[in-house]
């Protein structure tokens, strides 16, 4: 029966390779920016050298066991992963010797054997006559990495299996609990960061997403607008008299009024519009697809939507205004200028307090409105 397995490989040793192939395509290996490769190759290599051929198939099988893949995709990818570790294991057989020597030129037949597979099945899923992009190329990368980078380990399971198959099999769980474990702080650390990241664009005292990410959003928006979408109102929001709530009824009642302009201002615009904190009593709005024609009617009803109903402070109803600054996004000038005119403007509005002041004179055409021009 151990010989119908592998080589010297019983039953329940052959089963034990194949579950840690199974668990080790659970693990993912970080190889570059954005770039993740499964732990499972070298896994599958030690199973298919160690165990046989069958062995092998079953483990490149089993690499399929825990995914959530549709059918009819999973089937397909374990029937290769059950040809690769096949071909990996067969070669092995053929090659089998004994010593550190063996153990070498087994893990190297097999790595070089299991690479060159795995790069023929990437490169056959991409289908006849697509061009590679450069991100495609760069893939020979990560795949080389998580064969190649394991091959000392590898070297010291194979020479331990000739020996003791226990000590070689306690080895790769003890390895794989590392990675495991490995794996899990770095997905902590990973949402750690970017819990950080959200709290670092993010306005503290009232919830409203900050200048940093102003900043973003205002790139985003642009590359909308160039890919032909209508262009956007950028908005400067200026509290009148704020400081005189401050000093009548304290700080505190002052930073719940600036929480009350925030709630109030994100409840009654749209969904796509965006409320910023840019810091003091200054906000932003960014509202997308408004046209050159409506800006001023959205720069007049963003200071409606604070002059036309007071707000509550210490129990007491008080009417607050504000001055409103706005100018069209589009791609003619970066974001941050238009930012910056936007900020004159409300200057502007500040000298008669309660007022809005849009920018109506046009920029000069576009990037995108040029390249339309032409096409037409």
């Amino acid at each position: 029966m151990a010989a119908a397995v592998g080589l010297d490989t019983g039953i329940a040793t052959a089963i034990v390779l194949v579950a840690l192939t199974a668990l080790a395509e659970q693990l993912d290996l970080v190889v570059g920016r954005r770039m993740r490769v499964s732990l499972s190759g070298p896994f599958l290599v030690a199973a298919a050298l160690a165990g046989g051929p069958l062995a092998g198939a079953c483990a490149g099988a089993a690499t399929e066991a825990f995914t959530r893949d549709v059918r009819r995709k999973r089937a397909l990818c374990a029937v290769a992963g059950a040809l690769q570790g096949l071909a990996i294991g067969v070669v092995g057989e053929r090659l089998a010797q004994h010593g550190v020597a063996g153990a070498v030129a087994l893990a190297a037949v097999g790595l070089v054997t299991g690479c060159a597979l795995n790069a023929r099945l990437v490169l056959r899923s991409l289908g006849p006559g697509v061009r590679l992009r450069s991100e495609l190329r760069a893939a020979w990368r990560p795949i080389v990495v998580s064969w190649f980078l394991p091959a000392p380990l590898l070297v010291v399971f194979l020479y331990l299996f000739e020996t003791t198959q226990g000590l070689a099999l306690a080895f790769a769980s003890g390895l794989l609990l590392c990675a495991a474990w490995a794996n899990r702080l770095r997905r902590r650390l990973e949402r750690t960061l970017a819990g950080e990241r959200s709290r670092a664009r993010v306005d503290a005292l009232t919830s409203a997403p900050n200048r940093y990410a102003l900043a973003e959003a205002l790139t985003a928006e642009q590359a909308r607008i160039r890919r032909g979408g209508r262009t956007a109102a950028l908005c400067f929001l200026d509290l009148d008299r704020f400081k005189s709530v401050n000093d009548t009824y304290g700080y505190a009642a002052g930073d719940r009024l600036l929480v009350d302009v925030h709630h109030r201002l994100r409840s009654e615009l749209r969904a796509s519009d965006l409320v910023f904190r840019w810091g003091g009593e200054e906000f932003v709005v960014l509202a997308p697809h408004v046209a050159r024609a409506e800006l001023a009617d959205f720069a007049e009803r963003l200071r409606l939507l604070l002059a036309t109903r007071p707000f509550s402070i210490e129990g007491r109803p008080r009417t607050i205004t504000g001055s409103v600054g706005a100018v069209l996004l589009d791609d003619a000038r970066p974001g941050q200028d238009a930012l910056e005119a936007a900020g004159r403007l409300v200057k502007k509005a500040k000298q008669t307090r309660n007022t809005a002041v849009a920018d109506a004179a046009p920029q000069t055409a576009s990037k995108s409105q040029l390249s339309r021009a032409a096409r037409a």
